[in-house]
């Protein structure tokens, strides 16, 4: 979801533009860029982040804020790891919003929409990897197709309960024309994450740092 510009306070808005934007630089000094040259994934990465800010534009709701786009940083975690696609998901939403003339919610919608979901995948694929057993299947419907509709998720819970802390929609319209209609989000979100790396472990497994065939084939 995106928040619009005019919802946000400038004391409110200028504070998280400043976080996201440290957050942002930080991880544009410290990503590990020589993995996407050793690689050979410069134009891979490139397209990644062309493709998220194209999700994001697209998108459908009853209310302005109140609107469902399909994310892809789960999948964007799983290839590049954590830092890169923050960069990419960072990337995306300032471009997303610049062109909708936007910056003042750059800082907002880049916490909300990338630092936390970057987070969120980044624990939950630790968490499985350690946790669960090391299997084909186990990555591909757990570590990318549940993970991602819990990520999505949460960043539509977030979303919703801060417009609501804001006083600019009421809980009970929030739940009766947003939230009840989050199935229809979270489905296709674990398909297209689902289906996008059960392709690319299969076709090109060399490009999803996140898998190694000793992990999750070789004697299984």
């Amino acid at each position: 979801m995106t928040i619009p510009a005019e919802f946000l306070p400038l004391w409110l808005a200028l504070p998280a533009l400043a976080v996201f934007l440290a957050f942002f630089v930080w991880n544009l000094i410290g990503a590990p860029w020589q993995l996407l040259k050793q690689n050979d994934l410069h134009h891979q990465f490139s397209l990644a982040t062309v493709l998220l800010a194209g999700l994001w534009w697209l998108k459908a709701g009853a209310h302005p804020g109140l609107e469902f786009h399909l994310l892809g940083l789960t999948t964007v975690v799983l290839i590049f790891g954590w830092r890169l696609a923050l960069v990419a998901g960072a990337t995306a939403v300032i471009l997303v919003n610049l062109f909708a003339g936007e910056w003042q919610s750059i800082g907002v919608n880049g916490l909300i929409g990338v630092v936390l979901p970057v987070f969120l995948a980044n624990i939950l694929h630790r968490l499985i990897y350690q946790r669960l057993p090391r299997h084909f299947f186990v990555y591909v419907l757990v570590a990318a197709h549940f993970s991602s509709m819990a990520v999505i998720g949460s960043v539509i819970v977030a979303g919703a309960s801060f417009l609501w802390l804001l006083g600019i929609y009421s809980w009970p319209l929030i739940w009766s024309d947003f939230l009840i209609f989050m199935p229809l989000v979270l489905i296709p979100e674990g398909f297209l994450n689902g289906a996008i790396i059960t392709t690319l472990i299969l076709l090109r497994p060399e490009w999803v740092r996140s898998f190694d065939d000793r992990d999750y084939i070789d004697g299984k």
